[in-house]
C-alpha cells in the first residue's frame, strides 16, 4: 500500500512539474494578463469604481491566447452586461421596497443563467452574468433609495466594462493573432509527433495525450475567426486550414503506430517532422516529402502519406460532418441541467442568508465563490475546490506579505499597479496551464486581489483581508456540502454519456465508404475529445466522497473502454475494412461493470 501511495505521489508531482513547464506563448500570455489587471485596477481606483478585484477575476478567467477571441469575448460580455443592467434597473424599481421580491429575483435570475451555463455553449459567460446579477441584487438591502440603487447598478456595470474594454483594446494592440497561433499549433503537433516516434515507450506522455484530447475544436475556432475577420486570404488561409487538419491527422497516425515498428525509420520520420516544424515557424516553404520513399514498411504508410499531404498542402477531401449544436439536445429532458442550476443557486443563496443573518458583510466573497467553484460532476467540483483552497491560501499569503511590507511603502497608484502586475502575472502562469492546475492560479490571483484591494485603494486592514479569505473558504465549504449530498453526479455518469456519444460517432463513421472515412479527421477528433473527457473523469474519481466513488475495478474498466474506443476510431480512419457496426455497444458503467466486448475488432497496425 505504501508503495502504491508513493508511486501515486511521484506521479502527481511529475504531472505538476510538467504542467508548470513553459510552452510557446505562455510567458507572453501571463504578462499580458498581469498588465491588463494592473491597468484595469488603476482606472477603477482613479474613478472610484467598486470591486476592482472581481473585474480582474473576469480577465484571468476569460483571457485566452487568441487575441481575436479575447476581443470578441470582451465586446460580448460588455453587450450582455449592458442588457442585464437595463433589466436590473427595472427589477430594482419593482423590488426596492420589497426584500422578499429581491430574494425571488436573485433566485430566478441565478437559476435561469445557470441553467444556460449547463445546457448551452454559453457556458461560463452565462455563469458570469448570473454572478453579476445576483451579487448586485444582494447589495440593494444596504442601499434603500431607488436613485442611489440605480447609480450603484451603473457602477456595477463599470466594474465589468472597464476590465473587458481594457482586455479588448490590449488584445487589439498587443495580442497574438489567431493565424500565428495556428502556425504554432501545427509546429507543436509536428514536434509532438517527432517525440513520440523517438520514444514509443512513453505511454504516459501528457503533452501528446492532451493534444489528442483537445481535438480540433480550438483550431477550428481560430480558423473561423481568421476567416470572419479577414485576417489572412487566399493561399495563406489555405495553408492554415489544411495544415491544422493534416497535422492533427499526423498525431492520430503516430498514435496508431505499433511499438514493433522499425526504429531507424522512426528516427528518420522524426527528423522530417522537426524540419517541417522549423519551416512552419519560419514561414518558409515546407521541405518536399514523398510517401513513396517509405513504401518498404507498410506500418508507416499512414504517417508517410500524411506527411506527404502536409508537405504539399494537399486539398482536404469532404468527410463526415461533425454535429456540434450550440444547445444541448437534452436541454429539457436531462434533469442534470435543472439540478446543477438549483444546487448552485442554493449554495449562493445559503451563503447570502448566513452572512446577512449574522451581519458579517465582510465575508460576501462566499457568495461569489459559489458561482466560480461549481462544476458538473462531484469529482470535478471537489478537485476544483482543492485547487481553490490551495490557491486561496497561497494568494492570501502573498496579500498578507504585501499589506505588511509592501503597501506601506507605496506612494502612488503606479506602485500598486506594479505590485498587481507582478503577483497576477505569477498567478497567471499557473492559470494558463492545463485544467489540472488552472483553477489554482485563478484563485491565487483572486485571493490576492480581494486581500489588497479594499474599497477604492490598496488595503492595509488585516481584518478586512481575513474576512474576505474566510468568505472564500466558507463558500467552498458550502459548495462541497451541497454538491456531495444533494443530487451528487458521479464521474460514472459523465463516462456513460461520453461513451455513448463516442459510440454514436463511431457508428456514423463505420457506415461510410473508406474514402470518406479517411477524410473524416474532424469527426475522429471529436471522438478523441470525448475520450479525453473520459480519461479526465477517471482522474477526477479519487476526489469523490467514498460513498459514491467508483471502485478501482470500475475506473480501470472506464480507462479500458476509452482505450478500446480509441483503437476503434483509429482503425476506422486508417483501415480499409471497417469493424462491424454491430460490435459497437456503449460500455456499462455500473459497479463491477466491464467495458463492452470489442475483441472481434481488428486494431490499427494490422494488415490492411
Amino acid at each position: 500500500m505504501a508503495m502504491t501511495a508513493e508511486s501515486m505521489l511521484q506521479r502527481k508531482s511529475r504531472r505538476l512539474i510538467d504542467d508548470l513547464r513553459p510552452f510557446p506563448g505562455r510567458l507572453r500570455l501571463a504578462l499580458s494578463i498581469g498588465a491588463i489587471c494592473a491597468i484595469s485596477t488603476v482606472i477603477s481606483m482613479m474613478y472610484h469604481f467598486p470591486e476592482a478585484a472581481i473585474g480582474c477575476y473576469l480577465v484571468i478567467f476569460l483571457m485566452r491566447a487568441n487575441a481575436a477571441e479575447n476581443v470578441v469575448t470582451g465586446v460580448g460580455i460588455i453587450g450582455a452586461v449592458s442588457i442585464v443592467v437595463v433589466l436590473l434597473i427595472g427589477i430594482i424599481n419593482l423590488t426596492i421596497d420589497h426584500p422578499p421580491a429581491q430574494i425571488a429575483a436573485i433566485i430566478l435570475a441565478s437559476f435561469i443563467f445557470l441553467y444556460l451555463d449547463s445546457a448551452t455553449k454559453a457556458g461560463e459567460q452565462a455563469g458570469i452574468v448570473a454572478l453579476v446579477i445576483s451579487f448586485v441584487l444582494t447589495l440593494l438591502g444596504n442601499i434603500p433609495l431607488g436613485e442611489i440603487a440605480t447609480r450603484a447598478v451603473l457602477y456595477a456595470w463599470a466594474m465589468v466594462f472597464v476590465p473587458m474594454a481594457v482586455m479588448a483594446v490590449y488584445n487589439l494592440l498587443f495580442g497574438i493573432p489567431p493565424q500565428k497561433l495556428l502556425r504554432q499549433t501545427i509546429a507543436e503537433r509536428l514536434e509532438l509527433a517527432a517525440q513520440r516516434l523517438e520514444r514509443p515507450e512513453a505511454t504516459d506522455d501528457l503533452a501528446f495525450t492532451d493534444a489528442l484530447g483537445e481535438g480540433m475544436a480550438e483550431s477550428d475556432k481560430r480558423l473561423m475567426l481568421t476567416k470572419l475577420l479577414h485576417l489572412v486570404y487566399g493561399k495563406a488561409y489555405e495553408f492554415l486550414e489544411r495544415g491544422q487538419a493534416h497535422s492533427y491527422r499526423l498525431l492520430l497516425a503516430v498514435s496508431a503506430l505499433p511499438d514493433e515498428a522499425d526504429g531507424e525509420t522512426r528516427f528518420e520520420l522524426a527528423r522530417i517532422c522537426r524540419s517541417m516544424a522549423e519551416a512552419v515557424l519560419a514561414r518558409k516553404d515546407l521541405p518536399a516529402f514523398h510517401a513513396d520513399a517509405f513504401e518498404g514498411d507498410h506500418l508507416f504508410d499512414d504517417i508517410a502519406r500524411t506527411l506527404d499531404d502536409l508537405s504539399h498542402m494537399a486539398p482536404l477531401d469532404k468527410g463526415a460532418a461533425v454535429n456540434d449544436p450550440a444547445v444541448s439536445p437534452d436541454i429539457f429532458s436531462n434533469p442534470v441541467h435543472l439540478q446543477f442550476a438549483l444546487k448552485t443557486t442554493l449554495a449562493a443563496v445559503t451563503c447570502f442568508f448566513i452572512y446577512t443573518a449574522i451581519d458579517w458583510q465582510g465575508i460576501h466573497t462566499a457568495m461569489i465563490t459559489c458561482y466560480v467553484a461549481a462544476l458538473g460532476t462531484t469529482g470535478d467540483t471537489v478537485h476544483k475546490l482543492v485547487l481553490r483552497i490551495t490557491g486561496c491560501l497561497i494568494g492570501a499569503f502573498f496579500g498578507l506579505v504585501a499589506i505588511l511590507f509592501v503597501i506601506p511603502q507605496l506612494e502612488s497608484v503606479g506602485g500598486l499597479a506594479v505590485l498587481i502586475f507582478a503577483v497576477v502575472s505569477l498567478a497567471a502562469w499557473v492559470s494558463t496551464g492545463s485544467e489540472r492546475i488552472s483553477y489554482g492560479g485563478v484563485q491565487i490571483a483572486l485571493a490576492f486581489l480581494l486581500t489588497v484591494l479594499q474599497g477604492f485603494g490598496p488595503g492595509t486592514s488585516l481584518s478586512a483581508a481575513s474576512d474576505r479569505i474566510i468568505g472564500i473558504l466558507f463558500g467552498n465549504a458550502v459548495v462541497y456540502v451541497i454538491f456531495t449530498n444533494i443530487w451528487p453526479v458521479s464521474v460514472a455518469a459523465e463516462v456513460k454519456k461520453r461513451t455513448a456519444m463516442a459510440t454514436d460517432k463511431l457508428k456514423q463513421l463505420a457506415g461510410l465508404d473508406f474514402a470518406t472515412r479517411r477524410a473524416s479527421t474532424a469527426l475522429v477528433a471529436s471522438v478523441q475529445t470525448d475520450l479525453g473527457v473520459i480519461r479526465n473523469a477517471v482522474e477526477m474519481a479519487p476526489y469523490e466522497p467514498r460513498h459514491m466513488r467508483p471502485s478501482r475495478q470500475d475506473r480501470e474498466s472506464y480507462a479500458g473502454t476509452a482505450s478500446t474506443l480509441n483503437g476503434l476510431s483509429l482503425a476506422l480512419l486508417f483501415r480499409r475494412e471497417p469493424p462491424p457496426v454491430a460490435d459497437l455497444q456503449p460500455a456499462p458503467v455500473a459497479s463491477s461493470g466491464e467495458p463492452a466486448d470489442f475483441s472481434s475488432t481488428a486494431q490499427p497496425g494490422e494488415t490492411r
